[in-house]
């Protein structure tokens, strides 16, 4: 065939010399066919006989074919053939075996010594050869897909290892991807439980500002219910209703098979490699997930997810992906979660409270109005979460009992507030806290800074009366 493709660079006006590298030919092979086609088509052109036209066929338009007669007898033999199919066969049985990461495959060269070991002499560069050939042959194609704007999200899972606060600590990235627009987005989480796989995609479809007609995942536990067979294999119902309640299909993956989304595959690495590479350090989760943030914001500035918005689902209310239990209060008023203890108002003590767990709040609801609300404790078991607030009502029949108390030992900077200013004025403390229950915690922490500045602390209208009226009926009894 190479030397078709000689003749028709020659007769276009190529060198020889150009025409041989070309094709990859003997120059003087090249040329020997080519004078040879010249000269049978100038007869041909002086005489247009049959025989002549068949002299150019045969000769100079039919590939040139060898005497093999003379040839040595070949040493890849058939035998040698299915010893090596059988040698391949027990390496993949290895793989399978000890995994496709173990380091005992066999060399090239331990191959062809097994080979000359059973009575065979053929050449190492054969074997060799053969190897790469058998190995290339079970190579699988793959299908180069296009999408439209808004057809689909890839999602995956990928671990991140930080330290934090001088501690090492595994995270997980949870990572989706547009193959579209190549917007990427990534949360990073303390664990891979389901509140997390769907919280993640809620807060995906509300930072894209919609939703995919289609979900890609692999077969992670979160997706995969149970496996039916070698093939078959029953999708999460959640997952399901999740899907039907946002408008999208879910597409899972065949096992092993990373390139069906490939997308997200490469989105994980870099993400991971473009913001936790060179900085694995931080003082907080909360400082890494600000970090994370910053470094997502320069991987996303040259997508075109601008656009891809006008095709998106519109998104709807979140979906319910709380954890919902329902809890007893204890005579501490506290409730039980996952092992730990969270306070609620100690006027629901004996109540039944309902308490949906989200991965990293947990919010308390009594007669459906919502009455606390923690963050989750994640990093342990017997841990107690307090908030002082909702032990006003006992602390004001029992002031005595604000020293030890366990919630205000469970916030540092308070008891020290308290032990510096109203120690000898638990009242007054207690009374501050009443006024100001609804406002945030560390505002709460200032106005105590700046009460106790004030001197002397005016007594609450309420107790000093109740106090008096106790004393003029003790007076009068």
């Amino acid at each position: 065939m190479k030397i078709f493709e000689y003749i028709d660079l020659r007769e276009s006006g190529i060198s020889s010399r150009k025409a041989a590298e070309l094709c990859a030919i003997s120059r003087t092979t090249g040329e020997k066919y080519y004078r040879k086609f010249k000269e049978n088509r100038a007869s041909l052109v002086d005489n247009p006989t049959w025989e002549n036209s068949q002299v150019l066929i045969e000769e100079c338009l039919v590939p040139p074919s060898y005497n093999t007669s003379t040839r040595r007898p070949r040493k890849y033999t058939p035998e040698v053939d299915a010893l090596l199919d059988q040698i391949l066969e027990n390496e993949e049985e290895k793989t399978r075996l000890l995994g496709t990461s173990h380091k005992q495959h066999l060399t090239c060269m331990q191959i062809w010594e097994l080979i000359k070991d059973a009575g065979f002499d053929v050449g190492l560069s054969t074997i060799t050869k053969k190897i790469k050939e058998k190995k290339n042959r079970h190579k699988e194609c793959f299908i180069s897909q296009r999408y439209e704007p808004g057809d689909r999200f890839e999602y995956d899972f990928g671990e991140v290892k930080l330290m934090i606060n001088g501690q090492k600590k595994t995270f997980y990235l949870a990572v989706m991807t547009s193959p579209w627009s190549g917007y990427r987005a990534a949360y990073l989480y303390e664990n891979q439980k389901s509140q997390v796989f769907f919280e993640s995609m809620i807060r995906f479809f509300h930072e894209v500002g919609g939703c995919f007609k289609e979900g890609v995942f692999d077969n992670m536990r979160n997706v995969i219910s149970k496996f039916i067979g070698k093939t078959e294999k029953e999708i999460n119902p959640e997952l399901i209703r999740f899907a039907h309640y946002y408008g999208f299909l879910v597409n899972v993956t065949n096992a092993f098979s990373g390139n069906e989304k490939g997308s997200v595959e490469r989105s994980v690495e870099v993400v991971r490699n473009k913001s936790f590479a060179l900085k694995y350090q931080f003082d907080s989760l909360e400082e890494a997930r600000m970090w994370l943030k910053k470094c997502l914001v320069d991987l996303n500035k040259d997508t075109k997810w601008k656009e891809e918005q006008l095709f998106l689902i519109p998104i709807l209310p979140d979906y319910e992906s709380a954890k919902i239990v329902d809890r007893t209060v204890n005579k501490y008023s506290l409730i039980s979660v996952d092992g730990n203890q969270y306070s609620v108002p100690d006027h629901l003590v004996g109540k039944e409270v309902r308490v949906k767990i989200y991965t990293e709040t947990v919010k308390v609801y009594y007669e459906h109005s919502q009455v606390a609300e923690h963050r989750r404790i994640n990093d342990g078991k017997q841990k107690t979460c307090f908030d002082i607030r909702h032990y006003l009502s006992t602390l004001r029949k029992k002031p005595g009992a604000l020293r030890n108390s366990a919630a205000l030992k469970a916030e540092p900077e308070l008891k020290t507030i308290y032990d510096n200013y109203f120690s000898e004025k638990p009242r007054e403390f207690i009374a501050i806290l009443t006024r100001n229950k609804n406002i945030p915690l560390d505002q709460l922490k200032e106005l105590l800074k700046m009460e106790a500045c004030q001197a002397p602390y005016p007594q609450p209208v309420y107790e000093p009366l109740a106090d008096q009226l106790q004393g003029y009926q003790a007076l009068f009894a």
